[in-house]
């Protein structure tokens, strides 16, 4: 398909000389609509892929969330029932799993992950705990509806798990742990 730009130049060039036959590969119905002025819509407006865009709409979220933790709980209750679990954190069970071979890593290399599908989107694992703690904080404020409990309990784990500065199981339990679900 040819530009419009290429088309109205293409156009301009038979109009002044008498050499149409060679433009071949134009479609007759294109130069028909160049020549009546007709404006063939086109979208130019710019996109977001639309993981990207959801990713950036819970940026600077945490401020706004911080101020849950001084009526938050220390944690769910490790005999909470799963009802109870899940509403506190909405459509999600943030769970960490620290295991080799996710990926396309080797069976021998342990990485961490969520084992949950919604907070495990968009983020691959990463030996480091950190970073897929606070992508899980990220996906629990802005796309599993936690309610504010939830949120403070959430920001109480990524702050554990930080002080454990450990690439260990540990971490993982730490979390679980954390959040009532170990």
């Amino acid at each position: 398909m040819y530009s419009r730009a290429i088309l109205i130049s293409i156009l301009a060039a038979m109009a002044s000389s008498s050499v149409s036959a060679s433009f071949i590969p134009i479609e007759s119905s294109d130069v028909a609509a160049i020549k009546e002025t007709r404006d063939i819509p086109v979208d130019v407006t710019p996109t977001l892929n639309d993981k990207r865009a959801n990713d950036d709409k819970g940026k600077g979220k945490d401020d706004a969330s911080a101020s849950a933790l001084a009526s938050a709980p220390a944690s769910v209750p490790a005999s909470a029932p799963a009802a109870e679990v899940e509403s506190v954190f909405g459509k999600c069970v943030p769970k960490m799993i620290f295991q080799g071979g996710l990926g396309t890593r080797p069976k021998t290399e342990f990485t961490f992950q969520s084992s949950d599908p919604t907070c495990s989107e968009g983020q691959s694992e990463n030996s480091n705990p950190n970073i897929i703690t606070s992508h899980i904080r990220d996906v629990v404020i802005t796309k599993c509806g936690a309610n504010e409990d939830g949120i403070a309990l959430v920001i109480t784990a990524v702050k554990t798990v930080e002080a454990l500065n450990d690439r260990t199981q540990a971490s993982a339990d730490a979390w679980n742990k954390a959040l009532g679900l170990a």
